[in-house]
Parts: structure tokens; C-alpha cells; sequence
């Protein structure tokens, strides 16, 4: 469905919110908030192919937001994630880094091993030694505007077909808080998480797309 058709199907279900109690213009402005929303909860939109930094000597950390457009995420799923002069890098936290050695802030500069993120930058556990090699990652982006009537959901991606009614969900949730009616709004929320959460486990587990997974090196 395009927005135009998703709105439409929502003033069918629901004949009292006519455009004098919810107009257009607040439904098109739910429909962009809830296509960004779900599409980074679901992990809607993914790399095909990995992100690339260059590295210069002695770095140890990248703005992620910076360096690749529309950045919301890492993709951890196998065969993503980050890497080194194409070794993968084990995922790891600062209190993890802490238990195993206390200096690690202070490394001098080598080949790191693991990488963790805080907010929007990129750690590595030690400074890189060269500006020669790149960083990769897989990454998990937001989507583009859902802003036309002749657009469909989550950058027009027809394997995302099945999924466009989460939109409508979106506008329920959202619609019975606006008129008032608590009790459904509640329900409606509920009924629009436990559909993105369905989103979220067929989506990562394969079902609607292509998954590479890297052998072991």
C-alpha cells in the first residue's frame, strides 16, 4: 500500500475520525514518524554491502553519524558486524575491557581486536597503526522520508510488502490517544508492539531477507 491507500484504509476502519477530528495532515506526519520508528526497530534497512572508513595512524575512534549517511546502527547479525583490514572484530564493552586489562586506554598503537560503540562513535580496543587499511562495517540505517501519497512504507522495499499494515497500527495507537479514548489507545499500542516485535523475528531471521553469511578466518 502507498500512503495515500494506508490512510485511506484507516478513515474505512475507523468512519468517526473524519478529517475535521484528524486531518490529513496530521495523519501524513504519523505515517513518517511511524515508518522511521518501525524501520529501526524492525532493522528494516540494512547494508547489502559494508560501509567503509579510512583510517589514518593512531586513531581510535570514528563518528559513525558522520561518515555513513542516515547511520542508526551497527548490523551484528552473522556475517556483519565491523572489521579491520577485512578481520572481523569481536564486539566487546568498556567494562569488559576493564576486566580483561586495565590499561587498554593507553595501548600504544597496534592492530585492534574488538570494537565497541557508545552513542554515535566507533571504539576500538588499541589505536590502529596505519592509515593504509579501512574499517568496514555493516550497518543498519533510517529509512528515507515516507512523504508522498505515491510512496510505500520503509524506502519502498517490495520485500517489506507483507508489512506495511504496522503503518496502520501506528495511526490506530496514535488516533484513539488523540480523541480520547485511553482504553483503546492502550490496546492499540499493544497490538502495534507485538506487530513490530513480529516484524523484528522474521525480518532478522531471514525470512523476507538475503543474509551473507563470512566463514570463520
Amino acid at each position: 500500500m502507498n500512503r495515500g491507500e494506508i490512510i485511506s484504509k484507516f478513515r474505512e476502519e475507523n468512519p468517526e475520525i473524519t478529517d475535521r477530528v484528524i486531518t490529513n495532515t496530521v495523519l501524513n506526519g504519523w505515517c513518517k514518524a511511524a515508518d522511521k520508528e518501525i524501520c529501526a526497530e524492525a532493522r528494516c534497512i540494512v547494508s547489502n554491502e559494508p560501509e567503509t572508513i579510512s583510517t589514518t595512524e593512531d586513531d581510535a575512534y570514528w563518528d559513525l553519524t558522520a561518515q555513513i549517511p542516515k547511520f542508526y546502527d551497527i548490523d551484528e547479525y552473522p556475517g556483519g558486524g565491523v572489521a579491520y583490514d577485512d578481520d572481523r572484530l569481536k564486539l566487546t564493552t568498556i567494562a569488559q575491557l576493564d576486566e580483561e586489562s586495565s590499561g587498554w586506554r593507553t595501548r600504544s598503537s597496534g592492530t585492534p581486536k574488538k570494537y565497541f560503540r557508545r552513542g554515535q562513535y566507533l571504539y576500538v580496543d588499541r589505536p590502529v597503526n596505519s592509515d593504509a587499511e579501512d574499517i568496514t562495517i555493516y550497518a543498519v540505517y533510517i529509512s528515507d522520508d515516507f512523504n508522498s501519497n505515491d510512496k510505500t512504507p520503509y524506502n519502498q522495499l517490495s520485500h517489506l510488502t507483507p508489512f506495511h499494515d504496522g503503518i496502520n497500527k501506528y495511526l490506530q495507537w496514535r488516533a484513539m490517544g488523540k480523541v480520547g479514548k485511553e482504553k483503546e489507545a492502550k490496546s492499540a499500542q499493544k497490538d502495534y508492539m507485538n506487530y513490530v516485535a513480529w516484524m523484528k523475528k522474521l525480518i532478522r531471521g531471514g525470512s523476507h531477507n538475503v543474509i551473507f553469511f563470512t566463514p570463520p578466518h
